[in-house]
């Protein structure tokens, strides 16, 4: 038994409720059970009981046993005292408020039924990776599109929260948060921390003031990457060493340079190797005046357009220092630039439109993942195997966050799936 069952159990009044009573012996009526609590304090609020006649409004708390009021230290916190209702699967100890009168409670172990009890122990304790798999083909359609959507908007939220995390130890710099935020993304799964540090290291605001000269801008990314540490016979890297010589002295980056063996170059494809990818950024800098004003205001049709990146002709022939290319070197592709749409930008949008109260910018984040391919991964595989396939970015996200958040924690009760297959058929 969980608590979380038991909210459930109360929040849908999934019991017997024929001669309901406490185990005072009180008659109790139920006329609304309350808003959940997600925050401190009593489980539910606003609800509405009689007990005996006389009508209660106030919260509901709901514990396994009756004995985890004091267990949980209830009896110490005022916040408590407007319980008007114990709701309990066992009553081992009576309950008392600070003035010494008896808490009603409300026991739910012989009120429950039995199969709704086995049809939630099987589906937690599942083995497969999505609990509800034997189920989930026969769910209604319109139930799972809505659950896929609300998961997405909770995906977006976390991550706009992130967002604002950034941008609060940014001072409320939005550029300087874009910025950061996109390089994370250039980085990708493998080099996604070397590339946090790297922009913490070499702020926003020098790059600006080098935005038109694109050989300085890679020689500030690649000098403060740790790339350009000695000078070679090869005459674009001693150009960067030369450039970065100077501006590293002009800013005093040097304290604050990386080392290169903080890179990971080992089983990535050449495409993704970290050089590349910095080269590219530098390009993507390069060639936009305001990366956040410029992603802020371009439609959702048009957001590609931002990712058409045009790199430098070394970077045309390398993907790593000293090393020419055997073969063609591919140019920024719309799988990389879909990935940090779909992990960057969309998020970025929703932050921002939350913080100017501005709906409209939430909207067109959810927009563009509606116009975005699906992304392929094993847990979209997972998904597809139980003949649901991703079409597009709004029904990857959603899906992964899914799966992530609610079927690998066995959150079921939490899910309008889960809590779908839960209903009982017949309740007396």
């Amino acid at each position: 038994m969980s608590e979380s069952f038991l909210h459930y159990l109360w929040q849908f009044q999934y019991f017997e409720k024929k001669d309901l009573l406490t185990t005072a012996g009180e008659q109790l009526a139920v006329f609304k059970p309350g808003i959940l609590n997600t925050d401190a304090g009593p489980d539910f609020s606003q609800a509405k009981v009689k007990i005996d006649g006389i009508e209660w409004a106030g919260n509901i708390e709901i514990h396994i046993q009756s004995s985890n009021w004091t267990d949980h230290g209830h009896h110490l916190d005022q916040a408590y005292e407007n319980v008007v209702l114990h709701v309990v699967w066992t009553e081992d100890r009576h309950v008392y408020r600070k003035d010494g009168s008896r808490i009603p409670t409300l026991e739910l172990k012989h009120r429950t039924n039995e199969q709704l009890i086995n049809t939630y122990a099987r589906l937690i304790n599942h083995s497969s990776a999505i609990p509800c798999e034997h189920a989930f083909r026969r769910t209604e359609t319109i139930i799972k599109l809505s659950m896929i959507e609300r998961a997405l908007i909770k995906r977006l939220e976390d991550k706009s929260t992130e967002i604002n995390l950034s941008l609060a130890q940014n001072h409320g710099d939005w550029d300087e948060t874009t910025y950061q935020l996109l390089a994370s993304n250039f980085g990708f799964k493998i080099n996604k921390d070397p590339f946090i540090q790297l922009s913490r290291a070499l702020p926003f605001r020098i790059i600006q003031k080098h935005r038109d000269q694109l050989v300085q801008l890679e020689a500030l990314l690649f000098g403060q990457a740790g790339f350009l540490i000695t000078k070679t016979k090869d005459e674009y890297i001693t150009k960067l060493y030369q450039e970065y010589s100077f501006l590293s002295k002009k800013y005093s980056l040097q304290s604050s340079q990386m080392n290169p063996i903080q890179w990971k170059f080992l089983r990535l494809r050449p495409a993704n190797f970290p050089t590349l990818r910095i080269a590219q950024f530098a390009s993507m800098l390069h060639s936009r005046k305001s990366i956040f004003a410029n992603l802020v205001e371009m439609d959702s049709m048009s957001i590609y357009q931002f990712f058409e990146i045009t790199t430098s002709p070394y970077w045309q022939s390398h993907f790593r220092f000293g090393k020419k290319a055997a073969g063609f070197v591919p140019s920024f592709g719309a799988s990389s630039a879909q990935n940090i749409i779909i992990n960057s930008v969309a998020p970025l949008l929703v932050s921002y439109g939350k913080a100017r109260d501005d709906w409209s910018l939430v909207e067109k984040a959810v927009n563009i993942l509606q116009h975005i391919p699906s992304e392929n991964n094993s847990i979209l595989e997972l998904w597809k195997n139980l003949g649901y396939v991703s079409k597009t970015a709004f029904d990857s996200q959603g899906l992964i966050e899914l799966y992530q958040n609610f079927c690998k924690k066995r959150y079921c009760l939490n899910c309008a799936i889960g809590a779908s297959i839960l209903k009982p058929d017949v309740l007396s």
